[in-house]
């Protein structure tokens, strides 16, 4: 089994220095795995992924209650999971995160800095009636299917990617770029409320639009804690403290604007705020219990619906929390439910953006908990923090990809190759190569020749390094770091750069 990680906490901890210049990330070697037992990792960042959450999965389930299933219809959309709590008080299997202003200036994967972590706890009887456990197949790799960084040798970046854009926003913004137009920034406010402010940024100008300047439901006290934006669409996650409330909305984009701003979804305190996704016309959010809450029973479940629409779909639903967040992909979003099998197995799916069908499933080994799930030209991607005493090839920490093109289904019988860092945000693919945020830098690898680059960090940055804020399959990817000026706060600013592969530089990845 795995052990429990410490991790850094935003809002816990006082600023941190600044990087010098030119630091890169070290991105060779890593921990190796124990003979005997499972052994803590170092950290190297907090990690902006699920807590050890327990989770399970199934076909749609009838929606019902308050804040779960709330305006669900029974054909399939959307995705859901969350693992910040809305005020009521829960045993947590991870760290607590304090409501305060430092928890949004720490990068781009936190949990939009509200509540607490966790929540992702199972509960030890809680069998779904009517429900027949079945077996299930997991992959099975190898250790001499697995090649690391340190196979790998080290190329010049500048040789590789060149700057496409270099843009300051206000600091402690968060930004998530899942798609090649337009980025959703979550921009903290002057005062304490507004608390954020929702902008896009246009990623090949870095001209930015004002969306949202408070919460839907301000004149209640809610506020704006979470957003992600297609080329279509928003979605975003509004919190009452006082009332330990969530409600999730949707909206059109239309030149800059956001238009047919719709409530798709809400709940109290015994259900977690959902994590959320956009991709083309369809917004996703990932809805999981507390359980310390009323609905501790209650199944948790993917949902999606069309911008600007009501009608709520339910694609996808787990007898227990999802692994992960739900994350975005070209065409779709992956969860992390959990098989509902005899044992503790978690699968990989994607679910698509178009009529929220299963297009492509991997499960993997017992008990193995994925801390991030990503999806892109070589089809499923995943990280563990924890190093396992039994897995084969993918026991070490670390985030695993196959070294060959996507196809649905067929994960066995194939190499990999393993990033030896603990993992913080999802991986990207861009052009021939495989992004990564390393401890500090963003790394590319080309699987193909063997070879890897680190994007040198930006001066003035601070421990975290620059944050990989794209996911899917991208015609360039995203960096966001929080730059500090020890000589006048004035100068204190986001930073996002756009980084575009040069066509030619290097050979196929597979």
């Amino acid at each position: 089994m795995p052990t429990k990680r410490s991790q850094n906490i935003p809002g816990k901890a006082p600023r941190p220095s600044r990087n010098s210049h030119n630091r890169s990330a070290g991105v060779r070697g890593g921990s190796t795995r124990g003979a005997h037992s499972a052994r803590k990792a170092a950290p190297q960042g907090f990690s902006t992924s699920a807590p050890r959450s327990r989770s399970a999965f199934g076909p749609s389930a009838k929606t019902k209650g308050k804040g779960g299933f709330s305006n669900a219809s029974s054909h399939g959309f959307g995705p859901a999971f969350n693992q910040v709590a809305s005020g009521v008080s829960a045993k947590k299997s991870g760290p607590e995160v304090l409501l305060t202003r430092r928890n949004l200036l720490i990068g781009a994967g936190a949990i939009a800095g509200v509540a607490a972590l966790g929540g992702g706890l199972s509960l030890a009887t809680n069998a779904l009636e009517g429900k027949k456990e079945t077996t299930v197949d997991s992959i099975s790799v190898p250790e001499d299917a697995v090649n690391a960084l340190s196979d790998y040798s080290q190329t010049d970046y500048t040789q590789h990617v060149k700057a496409a854009g270099s843009y300051k926003l206000t600091y402690g913004t968060l930004v998530w770029a899942d798609n090649d137009t337009v980025a959703a920034c979550l921009v903290p406010g002057e005062s304490a409320s507004p608390l954020n402010t929702v902008s896009l940024l246009y990623l090949s100008s870095g001209k930015t639009a004002s969306i949202l300047s408070a919460a839907q439901g301000a004149d209640e006290g809610y506020e704006i804690v979470d957003v992600r934006c297609s080329e279509n669409g928003l979605v975003w996650t509004e919190s009452s403290a006082y009332e330990s409330a969530w409600r999730v909305y949707t909206a059109k984009l239309s030149n800059g604007s956001a238009t047919s701003i719709t409530q798709v979804d809400q709940g109290d305190g015994n259900w977690l705020i959902p994590s959320i996704a956009a991709v083309g016309e369809t917004a996703f959010w990932q809805v999981c219990p507390n359980t310390s809450g009323e609905s501790a029973a209650e199944r948790s479940a993917l949902k999606s619906a069309r911008f600007g629409s009501g009608d709520v779909a339910v694609p996808y639903t787990s007898k227990k929390a999802f692994a992960t967040r739900v994350t975005a992909a070209d065409d779709g979003v992956v969860i992390t439910p959990r098989a509902e099998a005899q044992g503790t197995y978690y699968q990989l799916t994607k679910i698509s953006a178009k009529d929220n069908s299963t297009v492509d499933q991997m499960t993997l080994p017992s008990s193995m908990t994925p801390d991030l799930a990503g999806y892109g030209r070589s089809g499923f991607s995943f990280g563990f923090s924890s190093i396992y005493n039994f897995g084969g090839g993918i026991a070490n920490l670390g985030t695993y990809t196959p070294r060959s093109a996507a196809n649905a289904y067929h994960y066995d019988d194939l190499q990999w190759f393993r990033f030896s860092r603990s993992p913080i945000t999802a991986p990207c693919w861009s052009g021939e190569w495989f992004v990564v945020k390393s401890t500090t830098a963003l790394c590319g690898v080309n699987f193909g020749s063997k070879s890897y680059f680190a994007i040198d960090t930006p001066s003035g940055c601070d421990t975290y390094g620059e944050h990989l804020v794209s996911t899917g399959t991208r015609s360039s990817f995203v960096g966001l770091s929080q730059i500090t000026d020890d000589n006048d706060s004035n100068n204190d600013h986001a930073l996002v750069r756009v980084f575009t592969p040069i066509k030619g530089s290097i050979d196929n990845a597979f």
